[in-house]
C-alpha cells in the first residue's frame, strides 16, 4: 500500500482544520481493494450474528496458508544461498531482508480472504437477506429446463469405485484453485497473477452473494425422499476426504455452484498461461464438475450458473485490471502520522 504524506492546509480540510492534519495519499491494489470489501463485510456480519462463525480452520486457508509458507521458505533458501550478507544494525539491509517476505504475503492475502470469507457465512448468515431456503425453485428450474432432477437420475450409474472417484475429484476443489495461481506466480509475471487474482476475488464476491440471495440446502437434502441407490464405496482413506469436506462446508452453499465456478476460472486461465497444465488438469476439472451433481451436492442449474458468472467475472477482471488495477483515494490523519507514512513512502510499501 504505497502512502504519500504532506501536510495538509487546514482552511481546506473543514472540520478536521483544528490542529495539524496530514493529507495522505494512499495506492491500494485493486484485488486488495476487494478483498478488504469482503473484510468489511464479514465484519459487519459477524456483528450482526455474533458467535454464528465457526472456529476451526477452514481447508482452504489452511491450505492458503501452506502455500505462503512454501514461498516464503522458497525466499529464504533464495537469500542464504545468495551469498549476501545482511547487516542488521542497518536499516537498508533490513528493509532488503524483509522485502521478498512482505511481498509474498501482500500478493497472496487477496486469496487468503477467500476462505476466511466463506467461513463467516456459517449458520443463519445466509438468511440475512432472503428468509427462506429456496430449493424449491431451484428444482422448478432443474424440471423445466432438463425435464428431470438430474442428481436423481444419474443414481443409476452409481457403483462403489464410481462413487470413490466422484468423491476425490470433489475433494480436489482446493488444491485444484490453488495449483494454478501457484504455478502463475512462480512461472509467469506479477501482472499475469495479479489479474488473476483479480479475477478470483471478483468471482467470489459475486458467488458469495449469491449464496445469500438464493439461500438453498440441495438436493441431498431436499430430494432426500427421491434418492433409492446409496453412494457407497470402500475407500476409506476417500472417505474421510468427503467427511472432512462435508464438515467444512457452510449449510447453504448450493447457488451458484463454486466448486463449479472455481474449478472453471482457474482452468481457463489454465489455459492462458499452460496448455500442459491444462490439459494435465482437464480429467480432473471434468469430473469434478460431474461429482457435484452426482454426489447430490449441487443442482444441475447451479452448475450452469456458476460457468455463466465465471465468464462474466472473467471479462469483467480483464476490463478492470488494465483500468484500475491500482486503486488510489486522499484521507487526512493526525499530524504525527506524516511521520510514519514517510519511511512508508521510502520503503516502497
Amino acid at each position: 500500500m504505497p502512502l504519500s504524506s504532506e501536510t495538509a492546509n487546514p482552511s481546506r480540510l473543514g472540520p478536521f482544520s483544528a490542529g495539524r492534519w496530514t493529507r495522505v495519499d494512499v495506492a491500494l491494489r485493486l484485488e486488495d481493494a476487494v478483498a478488504l470489501s469482503f473484510f468489511l463485510v464479514d465484519v459487519a456480519m459477524l456483528a450482526v450474528f455474533g458467535g454464528a462463525g465457526r472456529r476451526e480452520l477452514h481447508p482452504g486457508l489452511g491450505m492458503g496458508i501452506l502455500v505462503v509458507v512454501i514461498l516464503l521458505i522458497k525466499e529464504l533458501f533464495h537469500q542464504a544461498l545468495s551469498g549476501r550478507a545482511y547487516h542488521m544494525e542497518k536499516k537498508e539491509d533490513r528493509r532488503q531482508f524483509v522485502r521478498p517476505y512482505l511481498r509474498v504475503v501482500r500478493d497472496w492475502f487477496p486469496f487468503l480472504m477467500i476462505p476466511v470469507m466463506y467461513w463467516s457465512l456459517w449458520g443463519d448468515v445466509t438468511h440475512l437477506l432472503v428468509h427462506q431456503d429456496r430449493d424449491a425453485a431451484l428444482i422448478a428450474w432443474d424440471q423445466r429446463l432438463f425435464h428431470c432432477q438430474p442428481s436423481v437420475a444419474l443414481q443409476r450409474f452409481a457403483t462403489p469405485s464410481l462413487t470413490a472417484w466422484m468423491q476425490f475429484a470433489y475433494n480436489s476443489h482446493i488444491f485444484l484453485t490453488f495449483l494454478v495461481p501457484f504455478f502463475v506466480y512462480m512461472r509467469r509475471s506479477e501482472r499475469d497473477f495479479r489479474q488473476m487474482m483479480t479475477g478470483l476475488v471478483t468471482l467470489s464476491f459475486f458467488g458469495f452473494v449469491g449464496y445469500t440471495l438464493v439461500p438453498a440446502v440441495g438436493p441431498l437434502y431436499a430430494l432426500k425422499g427421491q434418492f433409492t441407490v446409496p453412494l457407497l464405496q470402500s475407500h476409506e482413506l476417500i472417505q474421510r476426504g468427503a467427511d472432512f469436506m462435508d464438515f467444512a462446508r457452510i449449510r447453504r452453499d448450493v447457488f451458484p455452484s463454486m466448486h463449479v465456478a472455481f474449478s472453471f476460472m482457474v482452468w481457463l486461465y489454465a489455459w492462458r498461461h499452460s496448455r500442459r497444465l491444462f490439459w494435465l488438469m482437464s480429467p480432473l476439472v471434468l469430473s469434478l464438475w460431474v461429482s457435484t451433481v452426482y454426489l447430490r451436492y449441487h443442482y444441475l442449474v447451479d452448475c450452469m450458473a456458476g460457468f455463466l458468472l465465471v465468464l462474466l467475472c472473467l471479462m469483467l477482471a480483464d476490463w478492470l485490471f488494465p483500468r484500475f488495477g491500482t486503486v488510489r483515494f486522499r484521507i487526512a490523519l493526525p499530524g504525527w502520522a506524516g511521520r510514519v507514512t514517510g519511511p512508508m513512502k521510502n520503503a516502497g510499501c
